[in-house]
């Protein structure tokens, strides 16, 4: 009986060593495709085709990208000045192409301000498309606005537009990034709770009146094009 036994225990340890590395497996191989993108591909996206994209930084294929995509606007969340390398090429290529610059700097390790919110809400609104969206990385700020832009102007629903993050392009739940996604479980809860369905407008009046942020309800100038410090 023990040589049975043992060789009993033995396939068993074997197969389910055999499970655990067939998940590992598949665990490296969806990571590895979600950051090829990142590491590759610039990270690059569509939100909405012929419409809205994505991507990290955009640098040496700023021209192509203008091009291809026949860019009309192009939002920057990362911050930087003239005195940034990239920062300088961008307004240059902007203005040169005939491109609209807009800049709206904001942390991946925040919970988005209200103003932030109505700014970007206000700037879906009048902005010129086809519109390109970018911070450093293209995972979590571009996450958080690419979200917005799916729930406010295409109406999903707040678990659909939460999707914008996504491992795909990099974006990681941690250190401060997982606060990105409080303006939609909140509004999600809140609709819950009131048996409302999700609209643009319904969405809109939350940001304004119920949104728990540190700054108060006030009027939102809309986001001049340009960089700041012409403001």
């Amino acid at each position: 009986m023990w040589p049975f036994g043992r060789t009993k225990v033995s396939v068993g340890r074997r197969r389910r060593r055999l499970v655990i590395g067939v998940i590992l497996g598949l665990a490296t191989a969806l990571a590895g495709v979600g950051f090829r993108g990142v590491l590759f591909d610039g990270n690059f996206g569509v939100v909405e085709a012929s419409r809205v994209y994505r991507a990290a930084q955009p640098s040496s294929n700023l021209p192509r990208l203008i091009q291809e995509l026949r860019l009309a606007s192009i939002l920057n969340l990362r911050g930087g000045s003239d005195a940034d390398a990239w920062y300088a090429s961008e307004v240059r290529e902007t203005r040169e192409r005939g491109v609209a610059f807009y800049d709206l700097p904001m942390s991946a390790t925040r919970r988005p301000l209200r103003r932030e919110l109505l700014t970007l809400l206000d700037l879906f609104e009048r902005c010129p498309y086809p519109l390109l969206i970018h911070c450093k990385s293209g995972s979590d700020r571009t996450g958080l606005v690419s979200g917005l832009y799916l729930l406010y102007v295409r109406g999903e629903s707040p678990e659909q537009a939460l999707r914008a993050f996504s491992l795909f392009h990099g974006h990681v739940a941690l250190g401060g990034t997982e606060r990105l996604h409080e303006p939609f479980n909140e509004y999600e809860t809140w609709l819950n709770a009131r048996h409302l369905t999700h609209t643009p407008g319904r969405f809109r009046e939350w940001v304004e009146h119920e949104y728990r942020a540190d700054d108060p309800v006030a009027k939102v100038e809309p986001l001049p094009q340009g960089p700041r410090k012409r403001r």
